[in-house]
């Protein structure tokens, strides 16, 4: 029954990404603007997976026996969504401290609010509901409960984040097959991105037991990334240049706000260990 429950949980979140996808590519087809499509999308996303994850972890409580006191999605819990903000916020804020320092990028220009904060408050809204809030409830939530009921956290760990890498593989089969373009391209790069993002991101749930420490980090690794590191021809809250083209942008991307959130949370876990053990 806990494998049925992990199907179920894997195919919730497989097929509603791709129904999201698709509902975006008919709003085209329907003339609607770029942020219309994006609406719709996240909309759809949320829309599937939030209540069908929650109506699965009622049956995941009583089937695993494991009913915590507050559940780990609980709005009791909800604060933990500003950790996880803050803690990407300051290994971003520490990743172009040490990388301006070192010479790997030079700021050019901070760039007006008007310039850039309406956009971003609207991605902030899209990227919540398509990609934040219903992967994590789904990924780090269902699926890893179910997991950590069967086996050791380090293995329930790595399953997820296989099954997290699954998913915008299946997905973008899915799109090919149907004639769309596939929404992401894979690389051995994305694949290392993935497998690694997957892992921080349920390590920043576990030493909080918040899966909203896990959506606010997510959140704030995407608008980070999208407004600050990728110098795109879109609204940035910053210009600069690499003095060695790639390598200041992957230094904080990867190295301090994936890495860096993998190191952090290991460290919080491992002192929280030791503090147990001597209490």
């Amino acid at each position: 029954m806990k494998w049925k429950l992990l199907l179920l949980g894997w195919v919730t979140i497989t097929g509603s990404l791709f129904l999201g996808s698709l509902s975006g590519t008919v709003a085209e087809q329907f003339g609607l603007s770029r942020n219309s499509q994006l609406l719709i999308q996240g909309l759809v996303m949320s829309g599937l997976v939030v209540p069908i994850i929650l109506y699965l972890y009622r049956h995941a409580d009583r089937i695993t026996g494991v009913k915590p006191k507050i559940a780990v999605y609980s709005w009791k819990r909800a604060y933990h969504f500003f950790t996880g903000i803050l803690l990407a916020t300051t290994l971003a804020v520490l990743g172009f401290i040490i990388a301006t320092t070192q010479g790997w990028i030079v700021i050019e220009q901070w760039h007006n609010p008007d310039y850039w904060f309406t956009p971003l408050l609207f991605n902030i809204i899209i990227a919540f509901l398509y990609e934040a809030l219903p992967e994590e409830l789904a990924i780090r939530g269902l699926l890893y409960d179910v997991l950590r009921s069967r086996f050791a956290t380090w293995l329930a760990v790595l399953f997820q984040t296989l099954l997290f890498l699954s998913v915008p593989l299946v997905v973008n089969q899915l799109q090919v097959l149907v004639g769309l373009n596939p929404g992401n391209i894979i690389t051995v790069d994305y694949i290392i991105l993935i497998l690694c993002y997957g892992i921080c991101l349920q390590l920043v749930r576990l030493w909080t037991r918040s899966l909203w420490t896990s959506i606010g980090f997510h959140l704030a690794y995407l608008e980070i990334t999208r407004f600050v590191v990728l110098q795109s021809d879109g609204p940035s809250i910053i210009t600069f240049y690499e003095t060695v083209n790639g390598l200041g942008g992957l230094y904080i991307s990867f190295g301090m706000l994936v890495l860096g959130g993998i190191i952090v949370s290991l460290f919080i876990l491992g002192a929280k260990r030791f503090i147990w053990k001597r209490a």
